[in-house]
């Protein structure tokens, strides 16, 4: 509770703070036009997809006690460093930091979750696990919004640093190095990388792209909710309480989550995940022109409340599917090429986006990032086994 969960829940209280605040931050500060807003949410999801696996190997040469030290300080760092940038290149870097960071703290903990809880118990666990994250993430936006207004557009960025050194004082004074299987330090790198791909290559093109469409999505959300919002002038308090409502839908569905995942199956969750989520992004691109009987502000609204219900639904889904695929002796190589390829889409789907919008339209984003659920209904669906695995009854 107190090395793995408390801290989650504070650096994800942290994370949450910029979601209402950072594609404004990026466009009011810098003049920043859609497609380097979509590169500026980006940025931290190509920083962490950049070290996933790094950090799985430097887990399993220094433990996780150290990694996920490094990692919360580095993430200390890059909030002071946002909070100063001068320009719009010291922006980006520092969400990028901000990224390898989070691959750091993330692996460190999935790696030590595969390594202790029991296949038939993880979907509960890992719920929990996204629901505790899901509620710091109810906090965190509200607060970003009302600093952003209230305060100045930078505020929230140093309470993310405040936060981060809070954090790190508890996992210094609560945590301990867990053990785990360490490779052969002999084997070089790139054939530790190229080891683990070949023998996990099956599940990393098949399971794996459906995480990539997952995160994707997931990542859309975070983009289209403040940049609609500021398109039809709401106020940055009012787009912070929109991202809130959608995360307080969100948490409340993971103990949802968690029961199915473990009794039924975690494809249950998966698929009414890609369809809702899909739905709630086409949506969105209806409200420059609402529907009827609605205004741009409810039908955003609404939007924001679909989104929140289908990423509820797949609370811990993409770790608990990690977890569950992961080799018992030393998860962490493993898990680090997955979350590579899972966080792929994150970093994809705020640029893909920005792109898109810029050539065309930001409804035509909503509408074409919709049908990326497709994707992930065919890849896990279909062409991906199912991970629980059900005791016999004797």
């Amino acid at each position: 509770m107190w090395s793995v969960y408390a801290p989650s829940f504070l650096l994800a209280m942290g994370q949450g703070l910029l979601l209402p605040v950072l594609p404004l931050y990026a466009r009011e500060t810098f003049g920043a036009g859609d497609l380097l807003v979509g590169l500026a949410v980006s940025a931290r999801h190509f920083g962490t997809m950049g070290f996933d696996v790094p950090a799985g190997v430097l887990i399993g040469r220094f433990g996780l006690n150290k990694t996920m030290i490094a990692g919360v300080i580095l993430f200390t760092v890059s909030s002071f460093f946002a909070a100063l940038s001068a320009n719009f290149t010291m922006l980006i870097l520092s969400r990028f930091l901000a990224g390898m960071s989070f691959a750091l703290w993330s692996i460190s903990r999935h790696s030590y979750i595969a390594a202790v809880i029991p296949n038939e118990q993880r979907g509960k666990a890992l719920a929990l696990f996204g629901g505790l994250s899901r509620t710091a993430t109810i906090i965190g936006p509200l607060l970003g919004g009302v600093l952003a207004e209230f305060v100045s557009i930078r505020s929230p960025f140093f309470i993310q640093a405040l936060i981060s050194l809070i954090t790190l004082v508890l996992i210094l004074k609560t945590t301990r190095n867990f053990e785990l299987t360490i490779p052969d330090k002999k084997r070089k790198f790139i054939d530790e990388f190229t080891y683990t791909f070949s023998k996990h290559k099956k599940v990393y093109l098949t399971t794996g792209i459906a995480a990539v469409a997952l995160q994707f999505l997931r990542a859309s959300r975070e983009f289209f909710i403040p940049i609609w919002g500021d398109n039809i002038d709401l106020r940055k308090d009012e787009i912070g309480y929109i991202v809130t409502l959608s995360h307080v839908v969100d948490t409340i569905m993971f103990p949802i989550s968690g029961y199915v995942m473990d009794r039924f199956g975690r494809k249950f969750t998966g698929v009414p995940t890609y369809i809702i989520l899909g739905l709630s992004l086409m949506l969105m691109g209806t409200v420059a022109n609402p529907l009827p009987y609605l205004n741009s502000y409810n039908t955003l609204l609404l939007s924001a409340l679909l989104a929140g219900l289908g990423n509820g639904l797949s609370s811990g889904l993409v770790i608990t599917l990690g977890a569950d695929l992961s080799p018992k002796k030393n998860p962490a190589s493993f898990l680090g090429i997955w979350r590579l390829i899972s966080d792929a889409g994150g970093a994809s789907g705020p640029a893909f986006i920005g792109v898109v919008a810029n050539v065309f339209s930001l409804g035509l984003a909503s509408l074409s990032s919709g049908f990326v659920a497709i994707v992930g209904v065919v890849f896990l669906g279909f062409l991906s086994k199912e991970t629980l695995i059900k005791k016999k009854s004797k």
